[in-house]
């Protein structure tokens, strides 16, 4: 007869100290073999009567012994214990629960490390999106770093210089009221309170302008100006005024100079008008905040808009909003004299 361990994966034959499988490399744990397996009978024997004791094992007993002829009396000490229950060794293996392999059979992993490990709860995926979300302001300092960041708790946060919940005392370009900023679940609204220099957010991919809309780039307030020309005509005593030649474009930017007034007023050429430092339809070279190549209008060819586009500037081009505005993480807004910044996660 061959003596081994069983693989009790494939069932090959191994040597007695064979740690893993030969054949299949399963880690081998030998299982438990019942005493009744080894010594039959051991599981099924009868009971131990109390007169009787089992073999091997020296009974105590309770019973005060008879008198010795010539002996003197010895007085009666009662026990100071309960005589000791006597069990043999073959109930206390019959008794003994049986033993528990230690490590898996096919991946050898201790199985103690799982067992009183409470099972791990699945998490719905909708929860994570449930949470309830604070936006953000973060105001953008002259050298580019984050400053303060307010953080909008409540519905409704008013910014304005000497009134609401956010205030830039010293900042002169806002009027005392300015914006309001709405937290509707997690979505965030700006409206401009009817101020003087109005709300500018900075634009993301191409927007359509109508004609008095007004829009930032660099630190050039421009106006979009598309209105037809008047035709041309004599007086009532029918002379005709001296003119400079009409352009043939369809709109026009007009240069708002700091204390109220025109400055530059240049015509597309034809459907399209480029602005930038320099090589452009309109230039602003001594600007330091404007790029090369800017921004560029164009004039739809199906509707009256004309359509403002950022060309990967720098410091971006900004449009000034008309009514309540829906802002996104990441935007970029303009209010008197301060860059802030939005952020919704």
């Amino acid at each position: 007869m061959e003596l081994g361990l069983a693989c009790s994966v494939c069932g090959h034959l191994n040597q007695l100290r064979a740690v893993s499988c030969d054949r299949c490399a399963a880690v081998l744990a030998p299982q438990p073999i019942a005493p009744s397996a080894v010594l039959p009978g051991m599981g099924a024997h009868p009971a131990v009567s109390a007169s009787s004791p089992p073999r091997g094992v020296t009974a105590i007993s309770t019973a005060p012994a008879a008198p010795v002829p010539g002996a003197q009396p010895q007085p009666s000490v009662a026990p100071s214990k309960p005589p000791a229950t006597v069990i043999s060794a073959a109930q206390q293996a019959s008794a003994a629960p049986a033993a528990q392999p230690r490590f898996n059979a096919v991946t050898g992993a201790p199985l103690d490390a799982m067992q009183g490990k409470p099972a791990a709860k699945t998490m719905f995926f909708g929860a994570l999106q449930q949470q309830h979300v604070v936006p953000r302001l973060v105001v953008i300092k002259g050298e580019g770093g984050d400053g303060v960041t307010y953080h909008l708790s409540a519905t409704n946060h008013v910014v304005g210089r000497s009134t609401g919940e956010i205030r830039f005392n010293e900042d002169f370009f806002l009027s005392p009221e300015h914006a309001l900023f709405s937290v509707q679940g997690n979505r965030l609204f700006a409206k401009d309170l009817g101020s003087i220099n109005g709300v500018f957010v900075r634009i993301k991919s191409p927007v359509p302008l109508d004609h008095g809309d007004c829009f930032l780039v660099g630190e050039q307030l421009l106006r979009l100006d598309s209105a037809p020309f008047n035709e041309p005509g004599p007086d009532s005593n029918h002379t005709y005024s001296y003119t400079s030649p009409r352009p043939d474009a369809r709109f026009r930017v007009v240069q708002l100079l700091a204390g109220g007034g025109e400055g530059r007023i240049v015509s597309a050429q034809g459907t399209t008008l480029t602005l930038g430092r320099e090589a452009n339809h309109m230039n602003f070279p001594q600007d330091r905040f404007i790029s090369g190549r800017h921004a560029r209008l164009d004039s739809a060819s199906d509707s009256h808009h004309i359509i403002l586009t950022d060309t990967g500037s720098r410091n971006g081009t900004f449009v000034r909003i008309k009514g309540a505005v829906e802002l996104f993480h990441g935007d970029y807004i303009f209010i008197g004299q301060q860059l802030l910044r939005v952020e919704i996660s």
